[in-house]
Formats: structure tokens, C-alpha cells, sequence
């Protein structure tokens, strides 16, 4: 197998772990009194990856383009969730 393959690979079950990891916190702060330090939680995880896909894409070689795209798209579902979170 091809190492950047296996790279991609894991990589899309690490952001799919991430992205079950977010949604039980958004479900964590909905059911919680002051969602406060999750809404701060979900937005600093989304920053970090924001981060580190501007990071990959300024990379530009391949394949670190797709990563980024991933990595980016992951980090915009995190912010978006803790938007949604801090308007309850």
C-alpha cells in the first residue's frame, strides 16, 4: 500500500474520531446550565485544525492539498457547532 495512501487512510478516521468527539460535546452542552466551556472547547478545536489546514495547504505539495481540505473542513464543522452552542 502506498504510504500516502495509508496516510489519507488514517487520517479520515482521525477526523472522523474528531467528529464524533464534537458532536457528544455539543450534545454535552446542550443538556448543560452554562454551555460556556464547551462553546470556548469547540471553538479553540476548531481553530487549532483552521490552523494546521492553512498550514498544509500552504505546503502545496502533493498530497498535503487534500489533507488540508479535510483538515479545514473539520475545523469548520467544530466552529459551526460552537456557534450553534453559544446562541442556546
Amino acid at each position: 500500500m502506498n504510504p500516502t495512501t495509508l496516510i489519507l487512510l488514517l487520517l479520515c478516521i482521525a477526523l472522523a474520531g474528531h467528529y464524533v468527539s464534537q458532536k457528544l460535546l455539543l450534545k454535552k452542552g446542550w443538556e448543560s446550565d452554562d454551555p460556556k466551556r464547551i462553546v470556548n472547547r469547540l471553538m479553540m478545536n476548531g481553530a487549532v485544525l483552521i490552523f494546521i489546514a492553512i498550514a498544509a495547504l500552504l505546503m502545496a505539495d502533493p498530497p498535503y492539498g487534500l489533507f488540508g481540505i479535510l483538515i479545514f473542513i473539520e475545523g469548520a464543522v467544530s466552529v459551526t457547532f460552537g456557534r450553534k452552542l453559544s446562541k442556546k
